[in-house]
């Protein structure tokens, strides 16, 4: 057993101790001024050898199959790998989160080249994921996997230990950690605990701002990527957005996105906007508590406003820091995507339902106004090409714009049809107002072209629509579309939503044992307007699916 304190130089294959100069507390390699806190690394960690050894593979990996297709167009300034790889020369815990994304990647990508059914393959990750997260302590008897799983525990491992610590855990590298377990666990199976690692970023970034230090370099495209991760996943788990402009300090209509984002997401940035707030209205139209929108103007701007690359500028002052504790065991009791006791036991679930029709009726009000504001914001919204084209990293053709307005459009059309069955829960998906907008989504998605890189931020379109979808013919498609996103990237994320839009066209939900028209409208009430929820989450599912 060697005692690990090596570090990966992105510029080369090479794996060096980090220099003495690197691990100071005031170092700043891009701006003297900063002052932002270094990476203060946990004592050696002992790992074996031959983990060791086989690390700059993985690393390889990442840099050269990885990172070109974890983002629209490729080119030098791509920050997962020019901000990850330069992160990882002095953080451990970021280095084994690499490593573990490339593994997994590497092993979703065996799996797929044997040609199972996806039905299958599906059942057999899923079993696998559940034998292994009962035996913790055990290793697995596949090498590759337990290489996998040693490099994760140990990226875990080291990440919590710098989060029980407010200074270390305000690093770049620490959000970096995070997001890469978050694309790992994508890879794995997209199913885990996203609101509670999103909860854990929301108290990082609330910790940032606390501390009177320079911007923190290059770290506002992260924030972008976990406003978006967080707004997409509410949409689907029946939860509020935590990282909104609430949470920013900023009124509501503030871009949370800044230029560029199209490339990391794919979806227009001004059309976000409206598309984060679907978790909100969701909760709304089934009366549930939600956050306070901000009602006055606000001087402090949102981080993300300027364009990636720029550092953020504005601090919330007045905050106590926090010890952030382990954030993949953040006390879930009572904790939703709103971070307060908004979640309901069952007794709670059905005296809420029986509130006042005074507060009843405010609820509705809210719900319609906003409803009303998302609708026409959606109706309205145009893609600005030459806007995108002008804040896109390096120039891009006619087809790559053309490309992410249809995939902008998908998007689009997608919204109007979940608001379109917010407002009408008890209508059947056969109804043409359904249809007509599943049409229009599927139109876009195969308006790609062939091959094109926009095809992999399909899937929460793909989902929102074949989860209403009920031609023959256009559930080939969004199922031949999933399988070919999955197939290229390797993201079983995809194969867990085709499963549940499989057991939605099978009609495998239906229960065929008579209830009394009391409990079928409780049932309705407790597990929301669509479709999906028959299959997923629900009460006391402590896990998130997200369409990514």
């Amino acid at each position: 057993m060697d005692a690990y304190s090596t570090s990966c130089n992105s510029n080369s294959h090479v794996w060096t101790s980090p220099p003495p100069e690197e691990m100071s507390p005031h170092h700043s390699d891009r701006q003297a001024s900063a002052q932002w806190p270094t990476m203060f690394e946990p004592q050696a960690v002992h790992v074996n050898s031959d983990l060791i050894s086989k690390m700059p593979f993985f690393m390889d990996y990442y840099k050269n199959i990885m990172c070109p297709s974890m983002v629209f167009m490729d080119g030098p300034g791509n920050p997962y790998r020019e901000h990850i790889l330069h992160l990882a020369s002095s953080s451990q815990s970021l280095q084994h989160a690499i490593c573990a994304l490339s593994a997994c990647n590497l092993r979703m990508k065996r799996r797929l080249s044997l040609g199972q059914d996806t039905r299958e393959l599906s059942e057999k990750l899923m079993a696998e994921k559940s034998t292994a997260e009962s035996m913790e302590d055990t290793q697995p008897e596949d090498q590759s996997l337990s290489e996998e799983y040693q490099h994760r525990n140990l990226a875990v491992h080291l990440l919590n230990q710098q989060l029980n610590d407010p200074v270390k855990s305000s690093h770049d590298s620490v959000l970096a950690t995070i997001l890469l377990l978050c694309h790992y666990r994508m890879v794995e199976s997209g199913i885990a605990k996203f609101h509670t690692q999103f909860a854990g970023v929301k108290k990082i970034l609330s910790m940032r701002r606390s501390q009177n230090l320079a911007p923190s370099r290059d770290s506002a495209w992260m924030e972008a990527i976990f406003t978006y991760f967080d707004a997409i996943s509410a949409s689907i788990n029946d939860r509020e957005a935590q990282l909104n402009a609430t949470f920013y300090g900023v009124m509501p209509d503030a871009q949370l996105l800044p230029p560029g984002a199209e490339n990391l997401v794919g979806c227009d940035r001004e059309l976000f906007k409206t598309i984060s707030k679907l978790g909100r209205l969701n909760l709304l139209s089934q009366h549930r508590a939600v956050q306070n929108l901000v009602k006055n103007p606000s001087r402090s701007q949102s981080p993300l406003g300027s364009p990636l690359g720029h550092a953020y500028k504005a601090n919330m002052n007045g905050m106590h820091h926090q010890q952030m504790g382990d954030i993949y065991n953040l006390p879930s009791h009572r904790f939703d995507g709103n971070g307060f006791g908004s979640t309901l036991d069952d007794d709670e679930f059905v005296s809420s339902s029986l509130c006042s029709s005074a507060t009843y009726d405010d609820h509705r009000n809210n719900f319609w106004r906003e409803w009303k504001e998302a609708r026409l914001a959606l109706q309205s919204w145009e893609f600005d090409s030459a806007r995108v084209h002008a804040s896109l990293p390096s120039p891009a053709t006619p087809a790559q714009v053309r490309d992410l307005g249809s995939l902008s459009e998908a998007f689009r059309y997608a919204a109007l049809l979940y608001t379109e069955r917010l407002a009408s829960p008890n209508v059947p998906s056969t109804h043409s107002n359904f249809q007509n907008l599943v049409s229009q989504v599927v139109y876009y998605a195969t308006s790609l072209e062939a091959g094109s890189q926009a095809e992999k931020f399909l899937l929460w379109p793909l989902f929102v629509a074949g989860s209403e979808c009920v031609n023959e013919l256009q559930q080939n498609i969004v199922r031949s579309k999933c399988r070919d996103i999955m197939a290229r990237s390797g993201y079983m994320n995809n194969l867990a939503a085709l499963d549940v839009l499989e057991r939605l066209w099978a009609g495998e939900w239906k229960d065929n044992e008579p209830r009394s028209p009391a409990a079928v409208k409780l049932e309705a009430m407790r597990r929301g307007p669509f479709n999906w929820t028959r299959c997923i989450g629900g009460p006391g599912v402590e896990v998130e699916w997200i369409m990514f």
